[in-house]
């Protein structure tokens, strides 16, 4: 079987090489071409939920706008990534999600490089229930495909349409990771740490937390560890020890040379020492 090909292409009138099943946008970063996206990440397959990422694409006097993050460049594509017509659209975009997200700090960023100063019509007052969420679907996408729980999804349309838990009450699949919260690029998405509880803010979900064997500080939730678990071989001691005093402790132990039994087990080498 003959192995697939590079394909050669230009962008913005240089010469570049695309990798079989290699999006355009991964090929513009990887040449050191900027392209501005919002629902971009590398935990998450490719989606053109934001549409920021377009681009011109052309043959001879042909063109059409692609979307560059699920995009795969064909042999002979003439690709530019500044256009006035992809500036032109990247504006229209960036206008129509002001209208929902007027004080998101990364859309006025945007809209300042591209001249889109105003929204052009703002939601009737009410309709955008979180004004910092611009329905990119990271969050919904890392818990069902990263995670496993699809415990956050959406709600309602329209103007109306928002991010929310199952029938908009605890979810009762949420383990308490965070993973929403940090794909989130705009910071829509909340977890508040109080009193021994995790709230997930937006799913309206509590969650109690372990605290750490070493310090006693409340670290991560409970049902969050209790899922890893039964998915990692890391020991029980170090799951239920919280970053700093597990940081705290492998530095003393790499001073000392000395591992815990358990260590030793999970680097699959013979007896240790007891630390």
């Amino acid at each position: 079987m003959n192995e697939a090909k590079q394909k050669s292409l230009t962008i913005n009138g240089r010469a570049a090489e695309a990798a079989p099943e290699e999006t355009l946008l991964g090929v513009a970063r990887r040449c050191g071409v900027a392209i501005p996206t919002l629902c971009d990440h590398k935990a998450i397959l490719p989606y053109g939920a934001c549409r920021l990422c377009v681009v011109e694409v052309a043959w001879g006097k042909r063109s059409k706008l692609v979307v560059s993050c699920v995009y795969q460049p064909s042999e002979g594509d003439v690709v530019e990534t500044d256009s006035p017509r992809v500036r032109q659209t990247r504006r229209i975009i960036l206008e129509l999600l002001l209208a929902r997200c007027p004080g998101v700090a990364q859309l006025a960023a945007l809209a300042k490089e591209y001249g889109a100063w105003h929204p052009r019509q703002a939601l009737p007052e009410g309709e955008a229930r979180n004004e910092r969420c611009i329905l990119c679907g990271l969050c919904v996408r890392v818990c069902k495909e990263a995670i496993g729980q699809s415990a956050i999804g959406y709600a309602n349309r329209g103007g109306r349409r928002a991010i929310a838990s199952p029938l908009g009450v605890a979810s009762e699949r949420c383990i308490g990771c965070r993973a929403c919260v940090h794909v989130c690029p705009t910071g829509a998405l909340h977890a508040e740490d109080a009193g021994g509880v995790r709230l997930m803010r937006e799913l309206r979900t509590p969650l109690a937390l372990t605290r750490c064997r070493a310090c006693g500080a409340p670290f991560a939730a409970a049902k969050q560890l209790a899922g890893l678990r039964g998915r990692t071989a890391v020991p029980v001691e170090t799951l239920e020890t919280c970053p700093d005093c597990r940081r705290a402790l492998t530095g003393r132990r790499a001073k000392t040379g000395v591992l815990t039994n358990a260590a030793c087990e999970t680097r699959g080498t013979g007896s240790c020492q007891k630390s």
